[in-house]
């Protein structure tokens, strides 16, 4: 039988990304966490890492076995969690807006897992754009981008993405490279947003953050299609590293301006204050927050 322990610690690597980064949020010595995480593969006769000097990634069975993993994570919370909520049962109607940018399968494997693990829960996912009343339009929790505005809503962070510009070969070759933010009003951008998003990139960080134009091609709110376009060669794209990671890997896009390194975006959790913190909100944050690194670290170290 494999070492749960050993099984633990591999998932953890695998959200973390590296052992060094999982060591730093256990506490416990990178060495220690690659000996368990090797006595785990021997025990399994399989190789779930590859490894080199520079890059951590799963093999396909690596893959599968970390789903396994998430799954045994998931049961250990729900026994803890109902011992915890015997007296209160987290129950009732979820109502929850999502951005329409984020990745619907992504979030339908996500509600799954936490129907499973709270099957008294009722949830009502809108994905919308707009700026929705959380109170007056009857919804629990809203998913934003920030910066927020302040209100009297509480906003909990659930977590950060690196923006980057990108550009594909194609398009870098017929329209050439911006050496400067301010060459980008030369180029057509594909920009991520709603109806109101004006064609303006922030670029830089602290007092080198600069606004820049560009020659709007499309607006979509896509993460999706913004991609598909840029590779298509019509023209720039600020995404996040996540979302193109593969594609930076295999060339098909190429990074623009990296010498203007640009400030973390976040996203939040918010929730009116005048409900507190109801437990059926707090559970849906905490697992959203856990599990939305978890499912993206396996898409990004997919072979």
């Amino acid at each position: 039988m494999p070492d749960l322990n050993g099984m633990m610690l591999f998932a953890a690597v695998v959200r973390a990304k590296g052992f060094s980064q999982a060591a730093r949020e256990i506490g416990m010595p990178k060495s220690t966490i690659s000996r368990k995480v090797a006595q785990l593969e021997e025990q399994l006769g399989v190789r779930l890492l590859q490894r080199d000097t520079r890059n951590l990634s799963l093999t396909q069975v690596g893959a599968l076995f970390f789903q396994h993993c998430s799954s045994i994570s998931d049961e250990i919370e729900a026994a803890k969690a109902t011992v915890e909520n015997t007296h209160n049962d987290v129950s009732g109607l979820l109502r929850i807006a999502i951005p329409v940018s984020f990745s619907q399968e992504l979030i339908a494997t996500l509600c799954s897992g936490f129907l499973r693990l709270y099957p008294n829960i009722e949830l009502d996912v809108q994905f919308t754009d707009s700026d929705v009343g959380l109170v007056g339009e009857g919804y629990d929790i809203a998913i934003k981008y920030g910066p927020l505005q302040s209100s009297d809503l509480v906003a909990r962070l659930l977590f950060e993405r690196q923006p980057i510009l990108v550009a594909s070969p194609g398009y870098l070759k017929i329209h050439g490279t911006p050496a400067t933010p301010q060459d980008l009003a030369e180029h057509s951008g594909i920009l991520l947003g709603t109806s109101r998003s004006a064609p303006i990139w922030p670029l830089g960080k602290g007092a080198r953050k600069t606004m820049v134009n560009f020659q709007r091609k499309v607006r979509v709110n896509s993460a999706v299609m913004v991609k598909q376009l840029v590779m298509d060669d019509f023209g720039i794209a600020m995404l996040s590293n996540s979302v193109c990671k593969n594609e930076l890997a295999s060339g098909s896009l190429v990074p623009i301006l990296q010498e203007w390194p640009m400030e973390a975006f976040k996203v939040y959790g918010v929730y009116s204050s005048r409900r507190q913190l109801a437990t059926n909100i707090s559970v849906f944050l905490d697992f959203f927050h856990k599990r939305f690194t978890n499912q993206e670290s396996l898409q990004s170290m997919m072979m």
